[in-house]
This record gives structure tokens, sequence and C-alpha cells, in this order.
């Protein structure tokens, strides 16, 4: 599909186009019109809106190669080997500009984004931050797979990167190298280094030799320098209703190594060695280190717009052998719930809500670029044997004076 892009305020913008999905009936839908159906297991729009939405084309039902009647489709059940069709205006959120222009160069760039590697089993790219690697939630056309897939390149992620995290990304260009990547990840067979910009004189910094530019050193190799964290981390997900939303807490295991200390910021630049690959697990340990990540919106207490769930996970190492009780810890998530009202009502009454002409909706709003990086950057990674063994170039906020402003 071909989407219109266009770049403004330092992102990334896809003007609002119709994507369309079809697929076969679920057998659980069979004599039930589609706006029961529609009703019953996703109960997004009022009746009247579907109602509206089918005689409108947005919903549709293809039957032996036939689209039905508009007027039809609300009187007919669904029958076996119905074709469900939906046609939705879609509105994506913006995502970070990473470059000028996105050209392709073979064997150095793709869409602008450098390619640290490829051959024709592997492509293994520097990720950008702020822009998501697959589709998820309302980002579709403005992700990383679907970006590349424009660009004639498809290839499955080994492992995952948050939006907001940059770095080393490697993908298979077939399901079977994607997954020989991955079970090798699962076997600890695979060392990964990150590095991570924290606020703080990091442990070991007064070993350092203070040099803020230049060559980084390399890490881990002065056992002196190395700090090692071990404790459960977990997440809160208020989508999910009270207990599923406290996920289980799992143990995680991070190493780090201070590399650079910026004496006029009291900030540390750190090397970080993840021996486990939980969600979060080394914004989590630096911040119970005491040592958060600089510009971390959610971990950095000085940065989160939501501090009572923040300090929970950090204070909390593992809620389910804690003191708290079942009752204790329903009243935590209740008030995290209210928390988020609360910013999201903010937030709505702050903001100047544009309405979509041709669908309605409301336009994506467009984040702060703060809000699109975060300073943590997957460098390294390789296997015991070395037969993979990759490196991307360190990022500018590596750099003492690296031209942003907080």
């Amino acid at each position: 599909m071909g989407v219109e892009v266009y770049f403004a305020n330092g992102v990334r913008n896809l003007r609002p186009y119709y994507h369309g999905r079809a697929s076969f009936a679920k057998g659980r839908w069979f004599k039930r019109t589609l706006l029961e159906v529609l009703l019953n297991e996703f109960n997004a729009e009022s009746k009247e809106e579907y109602v509206e939405g089918i005689r409108g084309g947005k919903y549709r039902i293809i039957r032996e190669g036939r689209a039905l009647d508009p007027e039809e489709v609300l009187i007919s059940p669904i029958r076996n080997s119905d074709v469900i069709e939906t046609n939705s205006h879609k509105h994506e959120p913006p995502v970070k500009q990473w470059c000028d222009a996105e050209v392709d160069i073979p064997g150095e760039k793709v869409a602008g984004i450098d390619i640290v590697y490829e051959d024709e089993s592997l492509l293994v790219l520097d990720k950008p931050n702020g822009i998501p690697i697959h589709p998820t939630g309302m980002f579709y056309q403005n992700t990383l797979t679907e970006i590349l897939k424009s660009r004639g390149k498809e290839a499955r992620p080994c492992y995952r990167l948050d939006k907001v995290t940059s770095g080393l990304l490697i993908m298979g260009k077939t399901k079977a190298i994607a997954n020989e990547i991955q079970a090798k990840i699962r076997s600890r067979d695979m060392n990964k280094i990150y590095l991570a910009r924290v606020s703080g004189k990091f442990p070991g910094y007064n070993r350092l030799t203070n040099e803020a530019c230049g060559q980084l050193p390399r890490p881990f190799e002065n056992q002196e320098l190395n700090t090692v964290v071990e404790s459960a981390t977990y997440t809160i997900e208020l989508k999910k209703s009270f207990p599923a939303g406290l996920s289980v807490p799992k143990q995680a295991i991070t190493s780090f190594c201070p590399l650079r200390y910026f004496a006029n910021l009291d900030q540390t630049l750190v090397a970080c060695k993840p021996l486990t690959g939980r969600t979060h697990q080394i914004r989590i340990h630096l911040a119970r280190l005491g040592f958060p990540i600089v510009n971390d919106p959610f971990y950095n207490l000085a940065n989160t717009k939501y501090p009572l769930r923040s300090k929970f996970i950090l204070d909390i190492e593992d809620w389910e052998n804690s003191s708290l009780t079942i009752e204790d810890l329903r009243k935590h998530f209740n008030r995290f719930d209210q928390e988020c009202d609360e910013v999201q009502a903010k937030q709505r009454s702050t903001q100047a809500h544009l309405i979509c002409k041709e669908c309605g909706s409301i336009e994506a709003e467009t984040p702060p670029l703060k809000e699109l990086e975060l300073w943590l950057h997957a460098w390294k990674y390789s296997d015991s044997q070395k037969t993979i063994a990759f490196e991307t170039k360190a990022p500018s906020w590596t750099e003492e004076d690296c031209g942003i402003v907080l």
C-alpha cells in the first residue's frame, strides 16, 4: 500500500489512509448477524455507528465471491466460508524522524537506516529510536518491518527492542534463520552489551581516565569496575484488570561497567550486559541502583508522569513475596488506575483535538520529541563461537556535549 509520508517538527507523519482487512468468519460467528458479532465481540462503537458503518461499506460480507448488499448484511446470519471485510480510515501516530532523506544505498542504507551487515540470510540494522519494530496498537505502516516491506525487504526481528530504544537489530530473512538466532538467545549463548547514559557518579567512575570523547574503552575487562544487580522485575499493565495487570516477577541479572564520567553534568556513560532477557530489566536495575537513565520517562522519578506506579516497581522488587496482602495490592492497583486517569484527563484538557472530517475520529497528537528517545542503545551482539559478532557505531549522546536539550 502506498501511503503518503511527510516530515514536520522532527517527526515522520503519515497522511490518514484507508486500510482493508479480510478474513474467513470464525465458527462461533455462524448463525449470528455481523452486527451482533461486532457488538458482542468488539464493542468499540455504538450500535448506531456499526449500522452506519455497514451501510457505508466499512464492514462487508463476501459470500461465494459476491459482496452482500448492506441491508442484507444487517439481517443475514453469517455462514461457513463467508469472508468478513473491514475497511477503516487509519490515523497512525507519528514516529521520530531518523534522517533527512529515506534513501536506499545497497549494503549501506535502507530507507535511510544504517545497514550494519547483510547477506542472503541476515539483515542487521542500527535501529533508530522512536519507531516500533512491528505493527502494534495504532502503529502499522509507521513501523520498521512495514517500512522494510515497502522497500522490498522481508525480514523477521530475532528479538525485541522498545520503540524508544535504538541500536543493533538482527533480523532473519527466513523463519528458520530467525528461529536459530532466537534459540541462541534463549539458551543464553549470546553476549549482549548495551550503552546507557545515567544520572550520577556510577560505582567505579574514579578509576576511569575521565576522557569524555574519543574511542570508547572495552567494557567488562576489569572486574573491579563491574557492578552486578540481581533482582526480580515485572510490569504493571493497567489495560488488564487486577490481578492480571501485575505480571509475575521473574529473576533478572544485569552487569554494569562505567565507561565515561561527565563531571560537568554529573552523568555517567555505562555499559550494560543483561544476562537474562526480562522486559525493561536494564532500566529497572539502573533505577533501583540509584542511577536512572537520564531521560527515562518512566523509571526516572524526576521525569515520570506516573510516580505512584514507577516508585512501586522500584521499591517493591518482588510483589509476590512481599508483605503486601492481596487487598493491599488491589488498593495500589486502583491508585495506579486513578493516577493514569488523572494524567490522561489533564492531557485531554490541554490538547487541541482535531476531528477528522472523513471518519470523525480524533487526529493523532504529535508527542514531544523527548518522549520518543531513550538513552539506551543496543551496541554489541555476539555468540560464544563468534559466528555472530556485530557492533553499531556509538550514538551521539555517548559524547559529553551531545547537543540535546532535555
